[in-house]
């Protein structure tokens, strides 16, 4: 499994996180599970917005015998069609969306629900976001739901601080 983390989603406000923090987080964090995870940078070594099909391309190259299964948190859902070329990341991979915290239903997209059959994992609900966490930092609370790792790593170089 690849994570890649991205330096700059088009369709949100710039990143207060350095790209070598983000690593470093992400890192950390997957040094918890297993040996199977592999964080690529592909993404944040690139300046500018970040678009996945590019990276799907890049991948298809460096990996030409691979199946790609791209996994989607739910709250990308509902603007996946403002995403770039998106309907070619349809046909170029399967895509699956992951319940994140909200519920076990589908979101509705009328941009999508009819043109293609979506998959949804079957997962566990994660009852917060990263839009969450950061903010108790910004309020000078520590949250529960990150790994000692990664929390000690915020604290010592005083990322999401005031």
């Amino acid at each position: 499994m690849f994570v890649i983390p991205n330096r700059q989603n088009p369709l949100k406000e710039e990143k207060i996180s350095l790209p070598e923090n983000i690593l470093e987080m992400l890192n950390l964090f997957v040094s918890e599970f297993s040996q199977s995870i592999r964080i690529l940078d592909l993404e944040l070594k690139r300046s500018g917005p970040s678009y996945t099909i590019q990276t799907i391309q890049e991948l298809k190259t460096i990996y030409p015998n691979r199946k790609f299964v791209l996994l989607i948190g739910e709250d990308n859902y509902s603007n996946f069609h403002k995403w770039k070329d998106w309907e070619k990341i349809l046909t170029e991979v399967e895509t699956i969306f992951v319940f994140r915290r909200f519920s076990k239903e589908v979101p509705l997209n009328s941009h999508l629900n009819s043109l293609f059959e979506f998959k949804f994992l079957e997962n566990p609900l994660i009852p917060v976001t990263s839009t969450d966490l950061r903010k108790s930092f910004f309020q000078s609370k520590v949250p529960n739901l990150i790994s000692k790792k990664v929390l000690d790593y915020i604290l010592k170089n005083k990322l999401y601080s005031k």
